[in-house]
């Protein structure tokens, strides 16, 4: 790993550091609940839409 990557951790919300109660529907709910984690997570989906063949799926 480089300096300039960084870990993830699936127990906590990539755009806020929240906790989460679990890693799959947990992270849902939780962005579900908090509307700036909402708009990160469409944001983040449209980005990486096109770069999935055949779309993104989740």
């Amino acid at each position: 790993m480089t300096l300039a990557e960084t870990s993830i951790d699936p127990g906590q919300c990539p755009f806020c550091g929240t906790e989460l109660a679990s890693p799959g529907a947990g992270f849902m709910r939780h962005v579900e609940t908090e509307p700036e984690c909402r708009d990160a997570f469409e944001t983040w989906r449209d980005r990486v839409t096109d770069d999935m063949r055949g779309g993104w799926a989740g």
